[in-house]
Protein backbone atom coordinates (compact mmCIF):
# COMPACT_ATOMS: atom_id res chain seq x y z
CA UNK A 1 0.00 0.00 0.00
CA UNK A 2 1.30 3.49 -0.86
CA UNK A 3 2.27 5.21 2.55
CA UNK A 4 -1.05 7.76 3.32
CA UNK A 5 1.93 9.96 4.45
CA UNK A 6 3.58 10.87 1.67
CA UNK A 7 -0.26 12.10 0.21
CA UNK A 8 -0.37 15.20 2.71
CA UNK A 9 -1.36 16.44 6.02
CA UNK A 10 -4.90 16.30 5.14
CA UNK A 11 -5.83 15.03 1.64
CA UNK A 12 -8.95 15.38 0.10
CA UNK A 13 -10.69 12.71 -0.53
CA UNK A 14 -10.70 12.14 -4.60
CA UNK A 15 -13.35 10.48 -6.58
CA UNK A 16 -12.73 9.03 -9.97
CA UNK A 17 -14.58 7.86 -12.45
CA UNK A 18 -13.50 5.52 -15.45
CA UNK A 19 -15.19 4.10 -18.72
CA UNK A 20 -13.51 1.36 -20.15
CA UNK A 21 -14.38 -2.37 -21.53
CA UNK A 22 -11.98 -4.71 -19.23
CA UNK A 23 -11.88 -8.18 -18.72
CA UNK A 24 -11.26 -9.12 -15.30
CA UNK A 25 -7.86 -9.19 -15.55
CA UNK A 26 -6.92 -6.25 -16.76
CA UNK A 27 -9.49 -4.40 -14.52
CA UNK A 28 -7.09 -5.90 -12.11
CA UNK A 29 -4.10 -4.69 -13.60
CA UNK A 30 -4.73 -1.36 -14.79
CA UNK A 31 -7.37 0.10 -11.91
CA UNK A 32 -6.11 -1.39 -8.40
CA UNK A 33 -3.19 0.87 -8.38
CA UNK A 34 -5.68 3.93 -8.12
CA UNK A 35 -7.63 2.01 -5.42
CA UNK A 36 -4.66 1.15 -3.14
CA UNK A 37 -4.31 5.62 -2.66
CA UNK A 38 -5.44 6.18 0.71
CA UNK A 39 -6.90 9.62 -0.38
CA UNK A 40 -9.14 7.59 -3.13
CA UNK A 41 -12.26 7.87 -1.50
CA UNK A 42 -14.25 5.91 -4.41
CA UNK A 43 -14.08 5.19 -7.89
CA UNK A 44 -17.24 4.61 -10.37
CA UNK A 45 -16.46 2.50 -13.20
CA UNK A 46 -18.88 2.48 -16.10
CA UNK A 47 -18.63 -0.63 -18.24
CA UNK A 48 -20.99 -3.29 -20.37
CA UNK A 49 -20.90 -5.99 -17.59
CA UNK A 50 -20.40 -5.59 -13.78
CA UNK A 51 -16.56 -6.70 -12.73
CA UNK A 52 -15.11 -8.34 -9.70
CA UNK A 53 -15.75 -7.27 -6.14
CA UNK A 54 -13.11 -4.73 -5.28
CA UNK A 55 -12.55 -2.47 -2.06
CA UNK A 56 -13.85 1.11 -3.17
CA UNK A 57 -15.28 0.22 -6.68
CA UNK A 58 -18.66 0.82 -7.89
CA UNK A 59 -19.59 0.10 -11.16
CA UNK A 60 -22.94 1.21 -13.21
CA UNK A 61 -23.65 -1.07 -16.43
CA UNK A 62 -25.98 1.19 -18.90
CA UNK A 63 -29.86 0.30 -18.91
CA UNK A 64 -30.48 -2.50 -21.36
CA UNK A 65 -33.06 -0.26 -23.08
CA UNK A 66 -30.57 2.71 -23.31
CA UNK A 67 -28.17 -0.07 -24.77
CA UNK A 68 -30.68 -1.31 -27.65
CA UNK A 69 -31.72 2.40 -28.54
CA UNK A 70 -28.74 3.89 -29.10
CA UNK A 71 -26.10 1.53 -28.62
CA UNK A 72 -23.31 0.71 -26.25
CA UNK A 73 -20.92 2.72 -26.97
CA UNK A 74 -23.24 5.92 -27.09
CA UNK A 75 -24.81 4.37 -23.92
CA UNK A 76 -21.92 4.35 -21.96
CA UNK A 77 -21.00 7.87 -23.02
CA UNK A 78 -24.34 9.43 -21.57
CA UNK A 79 -24.30 7.03 -18.35
CA UNK A 80 -20.53 8.66 -17.73
CA UNK A 81 -22.19 12.14 -18.46
CA UNK A 82 -24.89 11.54 -16.05
CA UNK A 83 -22.74 10.23 -13.48
CA UNK A 84 -19.92 12.97 -13.95
CA UNK A 85 -22.84 15.57 -14.14
CA UNK A 86 -24.56 14.01 -11.03
CA UNK A 87 -21.27 13.33 -8.79
CA UNK A 88 -18.76 15.90 -10.03
CA UNK A 89 -15.62 13.37 -10.19
CA UNK A 90 -12.30 14.80 -9.55
CA UNK A 91 -11.26 13.00 -12.33
CA UNK A 92 -13.08 11.05 -15.30
CA UNK A 93 -10.34 8.04 -16.93
CA UNK A 94 -11.06 6.46 -20.36
CA UNK A 95 -8.55 3.28 -21.44
CA UNK A 96 -8.08 3.09 -25.56
CA UNK A 97 -9.53 6.56 -27.14
CA UNK A 98 -12.40 4.95 -28.86
CA UNK A 99 -14.59 4.93 -27.24
CA UNK A 100 -13.28 5.33 -23.84
CA UNK A 101 -10.75 7.82 -24.09
CA UNK A 102 -13.40 10.29 -26.19
CA UNK A 103 -15.73 10.05 -23.37
CA UNK A 104 -13.82 10.96 -20.90
CA UNK A 105 -12.25 14.08 -23.39
CA UNK A 106 -15.69 14.90 -23.75
CA UNK A 107 -17.46 14.67 -20.45
CA UNK A 108 -15.00 15.84 -19.04
CA UNK A 109 -15.19 19.37 -20.92
CA UNK A 110 -18.77 19.30 -20.86
CA UNK A 111 -19.14 18.76 -16.75
CA UNK A 112 -15.63 20.91 -15.97
CA UNK A 113 -13.94 17.49 -14.89
CA UNK A 114 -10.05 16.86 -15.55
CA UNK A 115 -9.63 14.01 -17.93
CA UNK A 116 -7.49 11.78 -18.75
CA UNK A 117 -6.37 9.13 -21.61
CA UNK A 118 -4.65 6.27 -21.15
CA UNK A 119 -3.15 5.01 -24.54
CA UNK A 120 -2.88 1.18 -23.35
CA UNK A 121 -2.83 0.17 -26.61
CA UNK A 122 0.24 2.18 -28.11
CA UNK A 123 -0.10 4.73 -31.54
CA UNK A 124 -2.27 2.00 -33.14
CA UNK A 125 -5.39 4.02 -31.49
CA UNK A 126 -5.17 6.78 -33.60
CA UNK A 127 -2.22 6.15 -36.26
CA UNK A 128 -3.61 6.33 -39.73
CA UNK A 129 -7.29 6.95 -37.74
CA UNK A 130 -7.07 3.86 -36.14
CA UNK A 131 -7.59 1.81 -39.18
CA UNK A 132 -4.83 -0.91 -37.20
CA UNK A 133 -6.60 -0.67 -34.31
CA UNK A 134 -8.72 -3.44 -32.51
CA UNK A 135 -11.64 -1.22 -32.25
CA UNK A 136 -14.96 -2.45 -33.61
CA UNK A 137 -15.56 0.30 -36.25
CA UNK A 138 -11.58 2.33 -36.64
CA UNK A 139 -10.53 -1.24 -37.44
CA UNK A 140 -12.81 -1.52 -40.45
CA UNK A 141 -11.48 1.05 -42.86
CA UNK A 142 -9.34 -0.80 -45.30
CA UNK A 143 -6.35 2.00 -45.75
CA UNK A 144 -4.96 4.59 -43.37
CA UNK A 145 -7.15 8.13 -42.68
CA UNK A 146 -4.31 10.84 -42.36
CA UNK A 147 -7.73 12.88 -41.81
CA UNK A 148 -8.93 10.97 -39.32
CA UNK A 149 -5.45 10.58 -37.32
CA UNK A 150 -5.45 14.66 -37.35
CA UNK A 151 -9.14 14.81 -35.84
CA UNK A 152 -8.20 11.83 -33.30
CA UNK A 153 -4.67 14.10 -32.39
CA UNK A 154 -6.67 17.32 -31.78
CA UNK A 155 -9.14 15.53 -29.72
CA UNK A 156 -6.68 13.91 -27.95
CA UNK A 157 -4.64 17.17 -27.26
CA UNK A 158 -7.59 18.51 -25.69
CA UNK A 159 -7.70 16.15 -22.38
CA UNK A 160 -5.81 17.57 -19.31
CA UNK A 161 -3.47 14.08 -19.05
CA UNK A 162 -2.76 11.60 -21.64
CA UNK A 163 -0.78 8.63 -20.29
CA UNK A 164 1.43 6.15 -22.38
CA UNK A 165 2.98 2.67 -21.20
CA UNK A 166 6.11 3.96 -21.60
CA UNK A 167 8.84 6.31 -23.75
CA UNK A 168 8.04 5.19 -27.19
CA UNK A 169 4.55 5.86 -27.17
CA UNK A 170 5.27 9.09 -25.40
CA UNK A 171 7.54 10.28 -28.06
CA UNK A 172 5.15 9.71 -30.99
CA UNK A 173 2.75 11.91 -29.49
CA UNK A 174 5.54 14.48 -28.93
CA UNK A 175 6.09 13.94 -32.49
CA UNK A 176 2.73 15.04 -33.60
CA UNK A 177 2.38 18.17 -31.30
CA UNK A 178 0.74 16.88 -28.11
CA UNK A 179 2.14 18.98 -25.23
CA UNK A 180 4.81 16.39 -23.72
CA UNK A 181 4.47 18.53 -20.17
CA UNK A 182 0.78 16.84 -20.40
CA UNK A 183 1.71 13.38 -20.76
CA UNK A 184 2.67 10.70 -18.29
CA UNK A 185 4.08 7.16 -18.07
CA UNK A 186 1.36 4.81 -16.22
CA UNK A 187 2.42 1.35 -16.92
CA UNK A 188 -0.21 -1.20 -16.11
CA UNK A 189 0.39 -3.53 -12.20
CA UNK A 190 0.99 -6.49 -11.73
CA UNK A 191 -0.51 -8.25 -8.00
CA UNK A 192 3.45 -9.33 -7.27
CA UNK A 193 0.83 -11.44 -4.19
CA UNK A 194 -0.55 -13.76 -7.05
CA UNK A 195 2.16 -13.91 -9.46
CA UNK A 196 5.36 -14.10 -7.49
CA UNK A 197 8.22 -16.49 -8.09
CA UNK A 198 7.78 -19.85 -6.94
CA UNK A 199 9.83 -22.91 -6.61
CA UNK A 200 9.25 -24.94 -9.89
CA UNK A 201 8.55 -28.45 -10.49
CA UNK A 202 12.08 -30.49 -11.22
CA UNK A 203 10.53 -31.57 -14.61
CA UNK A 204 7.70 -28.29 -15.73
CA UNK A 205 5.17 -29.75 -18.02
CA UNK A 206 6.15 -27.02 -20.38
CA UNK A 207 9.03 -25.80 -22.04
CA UNK A 208 7.20 -22.60 -23.22
CA UNK A 209 3.53 -20.61 -22.98
CA UNK A 210 2.13 -18.14 -24.26
CA UNK A 211 -0.54 -15.67 -22.60
CA UNK A 212 -3.52 -13.63 -25.27
CA UNK A 213 -6.19 -13.46 -27.59
CA UNK A 214 -5.91 -15.92 -30.85
CA UNK A 215 -6.14 -12.71 -32.97
CA UNK A 216 -4.07 -11.66 -36.03
CA UNK A 217 -1.50 -8.89 -34.27
CA UNK A 218 -0.58 -11.33 -31.62
CA UNK A 219 1.17 -13.89 -34.71
CA UNK A 220 0.70 -17.34 -32.75
CA UNK A 221 1.49 -18.94 -36.14
CA UNK A 222 5.17 -17.20 -35.41
CA UNK A 223 5.44 -19.51 -32.15
CA UNK A 224 3.80 -22.33 -33.62
CA UNK A 225 6.64 -22.62 -36.60
CA UNK A 226 9.27 -22.03 -34.10
CA UNK A 227 7.68 -25.44 -32.26
CA UNK A 228 8.20 -27.03 -35.51
CA UNK A 229 11.61 -26.80 -36.10
CA UNK A 230 13.11 -26.69 -32.57
CA UNK A 231 11.28 -30.55 -32.01
CA UNK A 232 13.04 -31.89 -34.36
CA UNK A 233 16.23 -31.32 -32.23
CA UNK A 234 14.23 -31.37 -28.66
CA UNK A 235 11.19 -34.50 -29.30
CA UNK A 236 10.18 -33.72 -25.78
CA UNK A 237 9.30 -30.10 -25.82
CA UNK A 238 5.89 -29.13 -24.59
CA UNK A 239 4.39 -25.96 -25.50
CA UNK A 240 1.48 -24.26 -23.72
CA UNK A 241 -1.23 -21.56 -25.92
CA UNK A 242 -2.90 -19.51 -22.95
CA UNK A 243 -5.93 -17.99 -24.62
CA UNK A 244 -9.00 -17.99 -27.22
CA UNK A 245 -10.24 -16.27 -29.84
CA UNK A 246 -11.14 -16.14 -33.44
CA UNK A 247 -7.96 -17.37 -34.80
CA UNK A 248 -8.24 -20.83 -32.94
CA UNK A 249 -9.50 -23.20 -35.58
CA UNK A 250 -6.66 -21.61 -38.22
CA UNK A 251 -4.20 -22.17 -35.37
CA UNK A 252 -5.24 -25.81 -34.74
CA UNK A 253 -4.81 -26.37 -38.67
CA UNK A 254 -1.62 -25.10 -38.70
CA UNK A 255 -0.57 -27.57 -36.11
CA UNK A 256 -1.79 -30.17 -37.60
CA UNK A 257 -0.29 -30.10 -40.96
CA UNK A 258 3.23 -29.05 -39.27
CA UNK A 259 3.24 -32.06 -37.46
CA UNK A 260 3.29 -30.59 -34.18
CA UNK A 261 -0.03 -31.81 -32.45
CA UNK A 262 1.95 -33.51 -29.71
CA UNK A 263 3.95 -30.80 -29.16
CA UNK A 264 1.46 -28.18 -28.46
CA UNK A 265 -1.68 -27.61 -26.11
CA UNK A 266 -4.69 -25.10 -26.48
CA UNK A 267 -5.33 -24.25 -22.75
CA UNK A 268 -7.95 -22.18 -23.88
CA UNK A 269 -9.21 -18.79 -21.34
CA UNK A 270 -7.50 -19.43 -18.08
CA UNK A 271 -8.43 -17.53 -15.05
CA UNK A 272 -6.00 -19.58 -12.96
CA UNK A 273 -2.96 -18.73 -15.50
CA UNK A 274 -0.30 -18.21 -12.34
CA UNK A 275 -0.96 -21.78 -12.33
CA UNK A 276 -0.17 -22.12 -15.60
CA UNK A 277 3.17 -19.71 -15.24
CA UNK A 278 4.66 -22.14 -12.52
CA UNK A 279 4.56 -25.41 -14.58
CA UNK A 280 6.63 -23.71 -17.24
CA UNK A 281 9.82 -22.80 -18.16
CA UNK A 282 9.98 -19.86 -20.34
CA UNK A 283 7.52 -17.03 -21.65
CA UNK A 284 7.16 -16.26 -25.14
CA UNK A 285 5.28 -13.49 -26.87
CA UNK A 286 5.37 -13.36 -30.70
CA UNK A 287 2.71 -9.96 -31.47
CA UNK A 288 3.59 -7.37 -34.40
CA UNK A 289 2.60 -4.93 -32.31
CA UNK A 290 1.62 -3.98 -28.32
CA UNK A 291 1.33 -1.67 -25.91
CA UNK A 292 3.30 -2.78 -22.91
CA UNK A 293 1.66 -6.45 -22.22
CA UNK A 294 -0.17 -7.45 -19.21
CA UNK A 295 0.93 -11.25 -19.52
CA UNK A 296 4.12 -10.81 -19.94
CA UNK A 297 4.56 -8.78 -16.70
CA UNK A 298 2.67 -10.86 -15.16
CA UNK A 299 4.95 -14.07 -16.31
CA UNK A 300 7.49 -12.15 -15.63
CA UNK A 301 6.98 -11.67 -12.23
CA UNK A 302 6.36 -15.13 -11.51
CA UNK A 303 9.93 -15.75 -12.54
CA UNK A 304 9.66 -16.89 -16.34
CA UNK A 305 12.27 -15.42 -18.35
CA UNK A 306 10.52 -13.51 -21.23
CA UNK A 307 11.20 -14.37 -25.15
CA UNK A 308 9.22 -11.58 -26.96
CA UNK A 309 9.24 -9.77 -30.09
CA UNK A 310 10.87 -5.69 -29.78
CA UNK A 311 7.62 -3.73 -30.29
CA UNK A 312 5.57 -1.40 -28.74
CA UNK A 313 7.01 -0.06 -25.37
CA UNK A 314 8.60 -3.83 -24.79
CA UNK A 315 12.01 -3.25 -25.54
CA UNK A 316 12.15 -0.11 -22.86
CA UNK A 317 10.80 -2.60 -20.54
CA UNK A 318 12.86 -5.56 -21.10
CA UNK A 319 16.76 -5.65 -21.37
CA UNK A 320 18.28 -8.11 -23.65
CA UNK A 321 20.09 -10.28 -22.40
CA UNK A 322 19.80 -8.83 -18.52
CA UNK A 323 15.91 -9.36 -17.85
CA UNK A 324 15.16 -11.25 -20.78
CA UNK A 325 15.50 -11.91 -25.09
CA UNK A 326 14.35 -9.72 -27.38
CA UNK A 327 14.01 -10.63 -31.42
CA UNK A 328 12.24 -8.40 -34.48
CA UNK A 329 8.50 -9.84 -34.55
CA UNK A 330 7.91 -11.54 -37.32
CA UNK A 331 11.40 -13.26 -37.50
CA UNK A 332 10.57 -16.42 -36.92
CA UNK A 333 14.53 -17.75 -37.36
CA UNK A 334 15.24 -15.22 -34.66
CA UNK A 335 12.64 -16.48 -32.49
CA UNK A 336 13.86 -20.26 -32.49
CA UNK A 337 17.06 -19.35 -32.00
CA UNK A 338 16.34 -17.31 -28.44
CA UNK A 339 14.06 -19.80 -27.13
CA UNK A 340 16.84 -23.14 -28.34
CA UNK A 341 19.08 -20.64 -26.46
CA UNK A 342 17.45 -20.64 -23.26
CA UNK A 343 15.87 -24.19 -23.28
CA UNK A 344 19.62 -25.46 -23.77
CA UNK A 345 21.31 -23.42 -20.53
CA UNK A 346 19.40 -23.48 -16.96
CA UNK A 347 21.45 -21.51 -15.28
CA UNK A 348 20.65 -18.17 -17.69
CA UNK A 349 16.78 -19.15 -17.67
CA UNK A 350 17.17 -18.91 -13.78
CA UNK A 351 19.32 -15.30 -14.13
CA UNK A 352 17.01 -13.84 -16.17
CA UNK A 353 14.27 -14.93 -14.34
CA UNK A 354 15.09 -13.36 -10.99
CA UNK A 355 16.21 -10.64 -12.67
CA UNK A 356 12.53 -10.27 -14.38
CA UNK A 357 10.76 -10.75 -11.20
CA UNK A 358 12.77 -7.78 -9.86
CA UNK A 359 12.31 -5.77 -12.75
CA UNK A 360 8.58 -5.89 -12.22
CA UNK A 361 8.71 -5.60 -8.57
CA UNK A 362 10.40 -2.37 -8.61
CA UNK A 363 8.42 -0.94 -11.80
CA UNK A 364 5.22 -2.46 -12.58
CA UNK A 365 4.22 -3.75 -9.29
CA UNK A 366 0.71 -2.25 -7.43
CA UNK A 367 2.65 -0.17 -5.26
CA UNK A 368 5.29 1.15 -7.88
CA UNK A 369 2.41 1.88 -10.25
CA UNK A 370 0.21 3.53 -7.10
CA UNK A 371 3.18 6.00 -6.51
CA UNK A 372 3.18 7.43 -10.43
CA UNK A 373 -0.91 8.40 -10.13
CA UNK A 374 -0.62 9.64 -6.53
CA UNK A 375 2.31 12.12 -8.10
CA UNK A 376 -0.50 12.43 -10.87
CA UNK A 377 -3.73 13.28 -8.68
CA UNK A 378 -2.06 15.42 -6.09
CA UNK A 379 -0.53 17.95 -8.56
CA UNK A 380 -1.52 21.46 -8.31
CA UNK A 381 -3.60 22.80 -11.79
CA UNK A 382 -0.77 25.08 -12.57
CA UNK A 383 1.99 21.65 -11.84
CA UNK A 384 -0.27 19.04 -13.89
CA UNK A 385 1.73 18.51 -16.68
CA UNK A 386 5.15 18.59 -14.67
CA UNK A 387 6.85 15.51 -15.66
CA UNK A 388 7.97 13.36 -12.56
CA UNK A 389 10.17 10.62 -14.60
Amino acid sequence: MVDEGEIGDAPTPLRILITVTFNANQLRSHVLPILALPDVARVTLVADVEPPALPKLRSVVPPRLLVRTVGRAAAKFLVCLWVAARERPDWVVGFNFVPHGFNARVVGALTGTKSLYHMIGGEREWLGGGWRSDNAVLGRLRSPSHTLERLLLRLISGCTVVATMGESARSSLIDRGIDGSRIRILRPSVDTTRFGPSSKPADPRYDGVTVGQLIPRKRIGDLIHAVAELRTRRRDLQVGIVGAGPLEVELRRLVSQLGVTEHIAFLGFREDVQAIYRTARIFALTSASEGLPIAMLEAMSSGLPPVVSDVGEVGGFIRDGENGLLFPAGDVDALTARLETLLGDESLRTALGAAAARWVEESASVDAVATEYRRLFSSSPSAIGTRTR
